[in-house]
């Protein structure tokens, strides 16, 4: 689960890869995606990204834990916010991130046009320095809508819903006490 979310979050920070797919979206939209556990009964969890366009900012509201991160690429900062808590670890986000298990400057190769959650995506191949690989589908306006990597789909856009999001839910809320990463 912490890979599909990894996924989401760093497949939104550089703009364009070389030769390859827009890796962020170009306008706000609200993605729910379905993140596979490893279990033999097909259990999956539900996984939300936000993100706007203006803001330059995501949020991505953890499954099972009531937690959520903001990622700003403004200021190139990261919240991990628990609200139960009213706490907020704040971290410098990584300035050249990319898609798991790619390097810095990694190249994308097309692999073929698919179909997810009813929207057209491009699946594109990408490997690591180990030799490792990953595909991820985006759309023509850089919405990540499946990764998959080793025969297995990291997560897999169930609905997107493309409109403008309230500015107010990429703000970590008033007064919550601010803590060092551990």
């Amino acid at each position: 689960m912490k890979r599909a979310a990894l996924a989401l979050l760093l497949a939104t920070c550089p703009a364009r890869a070389q030769n390859g797919p827009i890796l962020r979206p170009i306008h706000d939209v609200d993605v729910t995606y379905k993140v596979p556990v490893p279990r033999a009964d097909g259990t999956a969890l539900l996984q939300r990204l936000r993100w706007s366009a203006h803001l330059r900012r995501l949020r991505l509201d953890l499954p099972t834990s009531g937690n959520w991160i903001l990622l700003d690429l403004a200021t190139h900062k990261l919240d991990y916010v628990r609200d139960a808590a009213a706490r907020v670890i704040e971290q410098v986000a990584p300035l050249d991130a990319g898609l798991p298990g790619v390097p810095p400057g990694g190249t994308f190769s097309r692999v073929q046009d698919a179909k997810v959650a009813g929207l057209a995506c491009t699946d594109f191949l990408t490997t690591d320095s180990q030799g490792g690989y990953t595909v991820a589908c985006f759309t023509p306006d850089g919405i990540l809508l499946r990764a998959r990597t080793g025969g297995r789909v990291l997560l897999e856009a169930l609905s997107v819903r493309e409109a403008p999001q309230d500015p107010a839910i990429f703000e970590v809320p008033g007064g919550y006490a601010k803590l060092a990463p551990p």
